[in-house]
């Protein structure tokens, strides 16, 4: 599967996991965000055999990359750190906002219980 079509897979994946961000224009970034939640929500609250972790680390390296490639083209002045430092921002505002609800509602909130069904579901794309 050639990326162009696993990025495609992937935005459909998503678009119909989470009504509500289909009234926006789904891009890479928001794509990243969502894999950056259930990352952190996986980390907190499950442990995920070898084999999906494996997985999942793998897809979310791709849309890594390309949320890096996307930051550098919208800001064209911009450097690979600077991208870095974006992605790392971004990295730590959804650890905290997972971590604030894990902390006052638990693994078992709806949330919570959400971004863990997108992680196997994101571990099981083929990009």
């Amino acid at each position: 599967m050639n990326v162009s079509k696993a990025i495609f897979t992937l935005c459909a994946a998503i678009l119909f996991s989470a009504p509500a961000i289909a009234e926006d224009k789904l891009d890479i970034l928001q794509i990243f965000d969502q894999f950056l939640l259930a990352n952190h929500a996986a980390s907190k609250c499950i442990k995920p055999d070898a084999e999906t972790l494996g997985k999942f680390l793998g897809n979310f390296q791709i849309v890594t990359i390309r949320a890096a490639e996307e930051i550098q083209k919208r800001n064209p002045n911009s450097t690979n750190q600077d991208a870095q430092k974006i992605i790392k921002s971004r990295s730590d505002s959804q650890n905290q906002r997972v971590t604030e609800i894990v902390q006052s509602s638990g693994c078992n909130d709806p949330r919570i219980q959400d971004l863990l069904k997108r992680f196997q579901m994101q571990a099981s794309l083929k990009l």
